[in-house]
């Protein structure tokens, strides 16, 4: 399947299940798709082949995902090495991957319940399930290692939280007669390791933003340049009006989804909106006091233009 047929049929899966989807396939950015259904945001990146996801695109998703509440996901076709399974979930740079019919099936609320692992398919367990199992049963380590015939330091691992193979899952089942493989939630939000928190240069706008408190996460690869982390807020930066309105339009539909405040900051501009988005002259952020006064002023402006916007529809 071409990448293009793929990007559709994604497309496809999430508006029949009620997700409001916003696309940006045409913006070489380091996602395709922004969604949302209720509270959960779902940031995808959409590749024939997963294995094509370049480490800085990931880098940002991470990023994206944190700064959003959201979960970040690949999917794809196939890896360089085989097609991807329905069944199984893959891993990109700590992202999960998931063929399209695996997406479909997480969207219609079933869990991948393998997860590629070092090139083989592995169940998640329950680890505390089996250990407190194995103890209700009065059964020592030593004597289920010797009935699932695994070895001793094996299942201690297992009771740790370790994977292991779909068949040493199953028999674990049938010993304890019980339930142990996990579902594996690919909407847990992602946690941010240390190697993807690398500080990008401010410039001065973002500088100012900084010290007045805004913690900010900075992009390269996405259609902003910057989003808060604690307080909401996006934020595209522009040096004129040739590019304004393209930053604004894809700014707007960032803004749809996420629903967090935006604004873009300007070096020079005429504009004090454009596209319901309110726009900042660069010069104008020393005059502010603190984030909070800048939030009360988008949203002043904001209120300002929808009034005025009203006022000239009756008229």
């Amino acid at each position: 399947m071409i990448r293009e047929k793929l990007y559709e049929e994604v497309i496809s899966a999430l508006m029949q299940r009620g997700f409001d989807v916003k696309s940006f396939i045409d913006v070489n950015s380091c996602f395709d798709l922004i969604a949302r259904k209720q509270g959960l945001i779902l940031i995808l990146k959409v590749l024939s082949n997963i294995d094509s996801l370049r480490p800085e695109h990931a880098q940002e998703l991470h990023k994206l995902a944190h700064a959003f509440h959201a979960s970040s996901l690949i999917v794809g076709e196939r890896s360089k090495t085989q097609e991807l399974l329905p069944s199984v979930i893959y891993e990109r740079y700590e992202l999960p991957a998931l063929s399209l019919k695996g997406f479909v099936s997480l969207l219609d609320q079933e869990l991948p319940m393998e997860k590629s692992f070092k090139g083989k398919s592995v169940a998640i367990l329950d680890a505390e399930k089996l250990r407190e199992e194995r103890e209700s049963r009065e059964m020592t380590l030593k004597e289920l290692s010797q009935k699932a015939q695994v070895s001793l330091e094996s299942l201690y691992r297992y009771e740790k939280g370790a994977p292991t193979s779909m068949e040493v899952a199953e028999k674990l089942e049938r010993i304890l007669h019980t339930k142990l493989i996990q579902g594996i939630n690919v909407f847990a939000m992602p946690e941010i390791s240390p190697k993807l928190e690398e500080k990008i240069p401010y410039n001065s706008a973002l500088e100012q933003l900084h010290a007045l408190g805004l913690k900010l996460s900075v992009f390269e690869h996405a259609p902003l340049t910057a989003a808060g982390n604690e307080k909401k807020l996006l934020i595209s930066q522009t040096e004129n009006d040739s590019t304004l309105k393209r930053k604004a339009f894809l700014l707007s539909r960032t803004q749809s989804i996420v629903r967090h405040p935006s604004m873009i900051i300007a070096q020079k501009s005429k504009h004090l909106h454009v596209n319901d988005i309110p726009v900042i002259q660069e010069d104008e952020i020393s005059t502010f006091s603190s984030i909070e006064d800048i939030l009360q002023t988008l949203r002043e402006r904001e209120h300002g233009h929808h009034e005025k916007r009203t006022k000239t529809k009756r008229e």
